[in-house]
């Protein structure tokens, strides 16, 4: 099994979500990134990823995990579909972008409302209001952003674990609710997921995963980009819980 560390002491990032096609057919491309390696390297939507590094690139996570150990600076060779033609690439992957507040959002500011939203699994309120004496995360995400879905159980974990002490997980996506349910279902998910086609435009969220941490009060006290370590979330957390409800 490959060393699943860096090489280069910063993870690689490429900057393009994707989509495993059935069969082991390849990775379509969904998104591409403006301004990033996927998108310097020539990768556009529509394109199937069929090789990387020289072999198939697996599932949407062996990709992400394959792109992040190459690490950042590393020369990333892939090979796409492109209607009836096979077209070599070659990616230069950078560190991935760092983890600070989007757009207007603020620590120490009231998050904004979610407004309409469709419950895909689970049975928290969404309205932020009703959540108030609760520490909740916000995790931005989609089904084709490999990161997203490899820190999904992670926060399942930590939903069971801190439940009773007061901690509310929330999976907000703008993908159809068919589409997130599937995600949710083959992933065990264990926290509440939601269909929002507004949320990611309101809390200006460009990158994914993003989590939005909000405290007992009602205010953010932590916005990061890419995915963080469970360590340092779980520390974030129990601080978190530890402070006495408003």
């Amino acid at each position: 099994m490959a060393d699943p560390r860096p090489a280069q002491g910063s993870p690689g990032f490429l900057g393009a979500g994707l989509r495993a096609l059935p069969a082991g057919a390849g990775l379509r491309i969904e998104r591409v990134i403006p301004n990033s390696p996927a998108h310097r390297a020539g990768l556009v939507v529509g394109d199937v990823i069929v090789l990387s590094q020289g072999v198939a690139p697996g599932s949407v996570e062996a990709f992400t995990t394959s792109v992040r150990a190459a690490g950042s600076g590393a020369d990333y060779a892939i090979v796409v579909r492109r209607g009836v033609r096979r077209v070599p690439l070659r990616a230069r992957l950078e560190a991935p972008p760092e983890a600070a507040p989007q757009g207007g959002l603020r620590v120490g500011q009231s998050p904004p409302a979610l407004g309409a939203s469709t419950v895909v699994m689970g049975t928290d309120p969404v309205d932020l209001s009703q959540l108030r004496g609760r520490v909740v995360i916000l995790d931005f995400w989609a089904s084709w952003c490999g990161p997203c879905r490899m820190m999904m159980p992670v926060l399942s974990q930590m939903a069971e674990r801190y439940r009773a002490q007061g901690l509310t997980v929330l999976g907000l996506t703008d993908e159809p609710v068919e589409v997130a349910r599937s995600v949710g279902m083959r992933l065990n998910i264990r926290y509440t997921l939601v269909s929002n086609a507004v949320a990611m435009q309101s809390y200006a969220v460009h990158n994914l995963p993003t989590m939005v941490v909000v405290d007992r009060g009602g205010h953010i006290r932590e916005v990061t980009v890419g995915t963080e370590s469970p360590g340092a979330l779980t520390r974030t957390i129990e601080r978190l819980l530890a402070e006495p409800s408003p």
